[in-house]
């Protein structure tokens, strides 16, 4: 027999998305000061977070010098200076001090390398490659509601590859078996098999769960509406049975390495019901404990080609089938790349006003 290969061979077209690396109440309990600096790691580069002059900043976790840990020093004057000999750097990555060699010119080599770094849903989003330019921060829905209530969970972490957790959370077939009497009645096993479209970089597709169930009513239970910004965002849209008011599901996934993911949770639901957040947070921990051994349990953690499909993971398949399409798009360059992301399919009779195509 052949030896099994895995989906995906090189990750770096994933280095052209944006991606979570913390939350902001995460970085500023970081560091006393509020204000870094913060160590993550992503798509195993170590990098290291600060907001200088008011702004937040991204670069490479190592100093030019003896490679300390930048992480590990400290916002001075807003600069970032390394807690080994205290160089000192500013918002663009430049040295500017060197305080044991203070009249030496400083090389042009004293130079930290700088990513892309941005603040949104409270949400810190680093893109290490911003060389074309083709992607944004991925969708949220109930940032466009002022009348939602919105509550950024703790990340959880995960030992499973991104893709494997994009999976999880929007494989219709596993409800009734891992979330039994919690999210799913396990007489409900057969799912439809939906439409699916892409449309602006996003797969796009709705699925009416089963009404009737006897579930909790903090179970988020209804028309699911999915905008799936690839290759890790999710963000599912619930008008629910119970009440019938809309709750908001934002998963998106931090590729930490090829097999272990930092995982953020924003939820959402209409002010007027002003309930209390714990229920909530609760219940979403309660899933994600369920669903936690059992996708830890995938072995190899990344998704390998050999795993046997039916018709019923059209939705995983769809997924897969245009992670290696932008993965060979990008090997082929950026146009190549921007109309494997952009490029518009419809299997759907919905209209979307907002689609742009990829410029051919």
């Amino acid at each position: 027999m052949p030896e099994p290969r895995p989906l995906i061979n090189d990750y770096t077209f994933l280095r052209h998305f944006w991606h979570p690396v913390a939350t902001l109440d995460e970085f500023e309990r970081a560091n006393a000061s509020g204000i870094g600096p913060m160590g993550v790691t992503l798509l195993n580069e170590r990098v290291v977070l600060a907001r200088l002059n008011g702004k937040f900043v991204a670069m490479k976790d190592q100093c030019v010098h003896r490679y300390a840990k930048l992480s590990m020093g400290r916002v001075n004057e807003n600069e970032l200076q390394c807690p080994y000999h205290g160089w000192k750097f500013n918002a663009d990555g430049q040295c500017t001090r060197m305080p044991a060699c203070p009249t030496q010119k400083i090389s042009a080599r004293a130079r930290l390398e700088k990513y892309e770094c941005e603040l949104k849903y409270d949400l810190i989003w680093v893109r290490l490659d911003s060389s074309w330019g083709v992607t944004e921060i991925p969708y949220f829905s109930a940032a466009e509601k002022p009348n939602m209530k919105v509550v950024v969970q703790e990340p959880y972490w995960w030992n499973a590859s991104a893709p494997r957790r994009w999976e999880n959370f929007t494989d219709f077939s596993h409800f009734a078996f891992v979330h039994p009497g919690t999210l799913f009645d396990p007489n409900n096993a057969e799912p439809p098999i939906v439409p699916m479209d892409r449309v602006n970089g996003q797969f796009r597709f709705i699925y009416d769960t089963p009404a009737g169930m006897d579930v909790p009513d903090e179970a988020p239970i209804g028309k699911f509406t999915y905008h799936c910004s690839m290759p890790f965002a999710i963000n599912l849209a619930v008008m629910k049975y119970v009440g019938n008011t809309e709750h908001i599901l934002f998963n998106v996934s931090c590729p930490v390495n090829e097999k272990q993911t930092k995982n953020f949770l924003l939820f959402a639901r209409d002010k007027s019901l002003n309930d209390p957040d714990y229920p909530h947070i609760a219940f979403n921990d309660l899933v994600f404990a369920e669903d936690k051994p059992v996708i830890e349990s995938q072995w190899p953690e990344e998704i390998y080609e050999d795993e046997l499909s039916v018709v019923t993971d059209k939705v995983s398949m769809q997924y897969r089938k245009w992670l290696k399409e932008l993965e060979k798009g990008h090997a082929e360059g950026k146009d190549a790349f921007r109309k494997a992301l952009l490029g518009s399919v419809i299997e759907s009779d919905r209209v979307y006003p907002d689609m742009m195509e990829a410029a051919e």
